[in-house]
């Protein structure tokens, strides 16, 4: 493999990362808008309005180590011993964050 397709995969993997990062805040910005407006301390607010974003996030940040070792090979020293545990936790948290957001972004349609 050239050194070209190794730096090509990691850099494609990351552009999608980024793709599903912008995506979520593209589509509900209005309502992450306003659930920061309306920031409180209490665990409520944290599970319920907070809980999909941060599931979201969590996703991302579990697939980032599966989008760097894109192009490695399984014996590299930087690939992630548990790159599958990563990806399929990247993934579940990531839609259930995606259909929690959804969800939630019906129920702010009713109060606008």
């Amino acid at each position: 493999m050239t050194s070209s397709v190794r730096l090509a995969r990691p850099a494609g993997a990351l552009s999608a990362l980024l793709l599903l990062a912008a995506w979520p805040l593209a589509l509900w910005h209005q309502v992450l808008r306003d659930v920061i407006a309306s920031f409180h301390w209490s665990l409520s607010y944290t599970a319920a309005e907070l809980g999909p974003w941060l599931l979201l996030l969590a996703g991302i940040l579990f697939l980032i180590p599966v989008a760097v070792s894109s192009g490695l090979h399984p014996e590299s020293r930087l690939y992630p011993r548990g790159r599958r545990s990563y990806f399929v936790w990247g993934v579940v948290l990531y839609l259930l964050g995606t259909l929690l957001a959804a969800q939630l972004f019906e129920v702010w349609g009713y109060a606008h």
